[in-house]
């Protein structure tokens, strides 16, 4: 083995200095031993540190590849919850109503408030508060302000 320059060593698909580290130290430092194994040593230790390196790069590389997906998928997932509800359909919504109907009627219920009624349907309030534009049109209730509270609205059957 000859030694030879690193890049040229790598253009030529030639070892790199691993296995030229004993040949470029006899070459430089023939005639004291010393010298030339302390330099056989560092030259070694250099050859690690490249090593460790080269291991460092692939850990990093690797690495934000990971965090490029973590933050795709954190992108995916923000723009799905920023994107609105779909509106209540009318159909959806007059389902409802004739559930609420009948479920007042079987219980024989005449006034309800929105938070009970939501409860009858087995829906969150927000969901009855869509509902509840639904119901002015529906000629079998009534919607009346509740005279014992200031905000409250009661559903009531006609």
């Amino acid at each position: 083995m000859r030694f030879e320059d690193q890049p040229l060593a790598d253009a030529r698909g030639q070892p790199t200095t691993t296995g030229n580290v004993d040949l470029l130290a006899d070459k430089l430092f023939d005639e004291d031993p010393r010298t030339r194994q302390l330099l056989a040593e560092v030259l070694q230790q250099l050859q690690r540190q490249e090593d460790e390196i080269h291991k460092l790069k692939e850990e990093l590389a690797t690495f934000r590849e990971e965090v490029a997906l973590e933050r795709a998928y954190d992108r995916q997932r923000i723009s799905k919850l920023e994107a609105p509800a779909p509106a209540l359909r009318e159909e959806t919504a007059a389902a409802h109503l004739d559930r609420l109907f009948s479920e007042m009627r079987r219980l024989s219920i005449r006034q309800v408030t929105t938070k009970d009624a939501a409860r009858l349907l087995g829906m969150s309030k927000r969901q009855m508060k869509d509902v509840k534009s639904y119901l002015a049109e529906d000629s079998r209730f009534v919607v009346v302000k509740d005279p014992h509270h200031k905000q409250r609205h009661l559903i009531r059957l006609v």
